[in-house]
């Protein structure tokens, strides 16, 4: 009788889901029952082809007696939405076919390349939102169902998911597209199995039970059934990280989790789901602020007297390998002039060390500026400090170069102290 019970129970449980998925307007309709096979095309990058995503996702659905999936990728490493729809491959396989999905992944930053102290962020959708609606109408108009990818933040800043929280389930929501939440099943595995290492050794892209969290995510968003019960263990073609193409003669282990791991992440992927319906897909209510540096605190009176010498610390300003970067700045006074020089050492065997003469340095009031005109790659860097504290200046550090759809900006903090 108790078996009965937690039967019904369960059944009750998973039509009321059913219809808070119907009514949001967020996600797929209800796959038929047991069809024969289901057609899945992947828009995406390397979040897509490491450990070949879809690969995995097959077999689960093989695995879960759901269906025949027959999946194909579309993924060059670093693509955005934008690039897919310019340069037509993805386009193209789309109409070629017929597909009953589309999975659609933006760049891990929404395309916009915005560095915050060298690190990343998301700064905003304004790239991603208009090629989120052209690839969502191209799919309702083959017949297949859009379903928005939703990522991860970076293991570095893991305050950046509330705005891919945002941005994703606002596409979909606006363009009547299902969206699998896995960023939101990955905070929770994060908060609640800290020692399974979800990330690449580099913090950004997945590892084995990374692409096994997104896979089960998927299968819940696609079936509408749990993936409780799944193996753990999936084979299959891999993919050549060095040509980021699969390698159909091969086989190999995609993922191998114990069964309690498979289960955690199983859980994972559906409670993220489920509580994605009851939120009606929408879980962030504000738009999330763009993330910046504090403004500088006030600073004393300077004066050539109190500059001259040399002064080294770091600057926060370039990604990594060259987080953080050896900063020295000579300060020498030549009758009534101040000159300066700047050294920045990368230590690295991809950047050689830099010296040379600062030709616009300024010192009014309290505040000092100068720039360094080639930067890196020929970005021209702007440096504003002030001395907050005796023997110490705390500045900020900014670069912005580029088109408004492919604008590079940098923006961080250097602080150097008397030697």
């Amino acid at each position: 009788m108790n078996g009965v019970r937690k039967s019904r129970a369960e059944r009750f449980r998973i039509t009321v889901f059913t219809l808070l998925v119907l009514a949001t307007g967020l996600f797929c309709e209800a796959i038929p029952s047991k069809p024969r096979q289901i057609r899945v095309l992947f828009v995406g990058n390397s979040y897509t082809y490491f450990n070949n995503l879809p690969e995995i996702f097959t077999k689960l659905a093989e695995a879960g007696h759901q269906a025949a999936v027959v999946a194909s990728m579309e993924a060059p490493g670093g693509w955005r939405l934008k690039d897919h729809w310019e340069k037509g491959a993805a386009l193209k396989a789309l109409h070629e076919d017929k597909w009953n999905f589309v999975v659609l992944q933006e760049q891990s930053t929404l395309g916009v390349n915005y560095f915050l102290q060298g690190r990343p962020r998301i700064a905003g959708d304004e790239l991603f939102r208009p090629y989120a609606r052209r690839w969502a109408a191209e799919a309702r108009k083959t017949g297949a169902v859009p379903v928005f990818y939703l990522t991860w933040a970076r293991k570095a800043t893991p305050e950046d998911q509330a705005a891919l929280n945002y941005f994703y389930t606002r596409a979909a929501r606006e363009n009547g597209a299902a969206v699998a939440p896995v960023g939101i099943a990955w905070t929770q595995v994060r908060k609640e199995q800290p020692e399974l290492e979800l990330y690449y050794q580099d913090g950004s892209h997945p590892s084995p039970a990374g692409s096994y969290l997104a896979a089960c995510t998927l299968y819940a968003a696609i079936f509408h059934q749990t993936p409780a019960g799944l193996p753990g263990k999936i084979a299959g073609i891999p993919v050549n990280l060095s040509t980021a193409k699969p390698e159909p003669g091969k086989t190999a282990v995609l993922a191998d989790l114990s069964a309690d791991r498979a289960q955690g992440l199983q859980k994972a992927a559906w409670t993220a789901w489920q509580k994605l319906a009851e939120d009606g897909g929408h879980p962030v209510d504000l738009p999330p602020t763009v993330p910046t540096l504090a403004p500088l605190p006030p600073g004393a009176r300077l004066s050539m007297e109190g500059l001259e010498g040399t002064w080294s610390g770091s600057l926060l300003l370039y990604p990594p390998p060259f987080l953080p970067l050896e900063m020295v700045l000579h300060l020498s006074r030549e009758g009534a002039s101040l000159n300066g020089r700047l050294d920045l050492l990368f230590h690295s065997k991809e950047q050689p060390d830099r010296s040379f003469d600062l030709h616009d340095l300024s010192v009014s009031g309290s505040d000092l500026t100068f720039s360094d005109p080639k930067g890196l790659q020929n970005l021209k860097v702007s440096f504003h400090g002030v001395s907050a504290r005796p023997g110490e200046l705390d500045g900020i550090a900014g670069a912005m170069a580029g088109q408004a759809d492919n604008l590079i900006r940098l923006l961080g903090t250097w602080r150097l102290q008397r030697k």
